[in-house]
């Protein structure tokens, strides 16, 4: 039975489509050896990476680090860093992104080394012409590694990627296999694989349930159900940026503008239509899970601000007429994103609505203002 679980269990982890060379994802680092030259990260299997792919890992000022994996699990892997250019970013929790490359091609000139010849922080440009890596190579671990690793309970990962190492007594793997397990599996990441992928584009379907009141310019009285509340289905489209290669808070921040058209039509026997056409912007802030998460709830809440015009029109006996104006108008809300790993996602917010119009006939100014909750749901595609 335990020998047609490790299969299946196989199976599955191959099953996954591997990476390709130049394809990139955002990461965390879990935990960093003292040597900085071991790191474990949060993806895995589940990502496509598979023991003895080499990568680059690189933040916006440019490289930081290349490595190769030495074992993964599901959810995780660790990493063997064979070049460190920036060691001060290589810290537990760090945030940041890896391109999949080929093995950098090794030398016996020390005139060409890389240890000899350090390259300063962000001066690889990350350029694919490394050619092929001899056998075994960039994947070795030294001693003084390996007793980090004992340290970390994760001795099994010092075995070189491409080599074999001595089979262990089943006592032997008992014993290690709890300590791997809790170090790979419980880390304190809420969420799935996460994307880099920096805009979105997304449309969303309001139902509203408005209401406030006319002031004509001498007096103000409380709107009714034929002049200003308005229960309807509008219409929203944007464009939203993120910021997920940043250190800062802006890393689950994102800023959006977007055009809202809704239409109000009366039943009564004096046909009553409002038109309203607005453009606006806003920021959110991503509040449960990373911005960047993909598979798993994103909660957000965010405010919106914007400007816009607004038309009624009559129709009395067969006569139409029609009066422009202007209008202003703010939200404030919470909602639940989810992205799949292609890019499309669903939407949903709750929020509060207020605006203000104006309109002037014969120099006499009135105003209308509407305020109320309103429901949107929405799609969304991530590029």
């Amino acid at each position: 039975m335990r020998v047609l679980l490790v299969i299946l269990t196989f199976l599955s982890l191959n099953s996954v489509h591997a990476l390709e060379i130049d394809e990139k994802l955002t990461l965390r680092f879990l935990k960093v050896s003292n040597s900085k030259k071991t790191v474990l990260i949060n993806r895995g299997a589940e990502d496509g990476l598979a023991v003895g792919d080499h990568a680059k890992f690189f933040i916006t000022s440019g490289v930081i680090a290349r490595g190769v994996v030495e074992k993964v699990s599901p959810s995780r892997s660790i990493w063997s860093l064979y070049r460190v250019v920036e060691p001060a970013e290589v810290t537990d929790g760090k945030v940041l992104n890896l391109k999949i490359a080929s093995p950098v091609k090794i030398t016996d000139d020390p005139s060409k080394s890389m240890k000899d010849e350090p390259i300063p922080g962000g001066s690889d440009k990350m350029g694919m012409n490394d050619g092929a890596a001899e056998e075994g190579a960039a994947s070795k671990i030294n001693e003084d590694e390996q007793k980090e690793l004992e340290g970390m309970g994760l001795e099994e990962s010092a075995k070189p990627a491409k080599k074999e190492a001595p089979v262990k007594s089943n006592k032997s793997n008992k014993s290690n296999e709890p300590k791997e397990v809790s170090m790979m599996e419980d880390a304190p990441i809420r969420g799935g694989a996460n994307t880099s992928k920096n805009w979105e584009v997304w449309g969303t379907i309001y139902l509203n349930a408005l209401s406030g009141t006319v002031d004509n310019g001498t007096t103000s009285t409380t709107a009714t159900s034929t002049e200003t509340k308005a229960s309807s289905v509008d219409l929203s489209a944007g464009i939203e940026r993120y910021f997920l290669a940043s250190d800062s808070f802006l890393k689950n921040t994102s800023l959006t503008i977007f055009v809202h058209k809704r239409t109000l039509e009366s039943s009564s026997s004096d046909k009553l239509g409002i038109d309203w056409f607005e453009f606006g912007g806003g920021v959110n802030y991503h509040f449960y899970n990373s911005a960047a998460t993909t598979n798993n709830i994103i909660g957000f809440g965010g405010v919106n601000l914007g400007a816009g015009n607004a038309t009624i029109s009559t129709t009395t006996n067969g006569v139409s007429n029609s009066i422009k104006g202007t209008n202003t108008f703010f939200s404030v809300g919470v909602g639940a994103k989810y992205v799949l790993s292609n890019g499309f996602g669903v939407r949903a917010l709750f929020d509060y609505y207020s605006s203000n119009e104006s309109y002037t006939v014969d120099a006499v100014t009135s105003t209308r203002k509407l305020s109320g909750p309103r429901v949107l749901f929405g799609i969304s595609y991530r590029f």
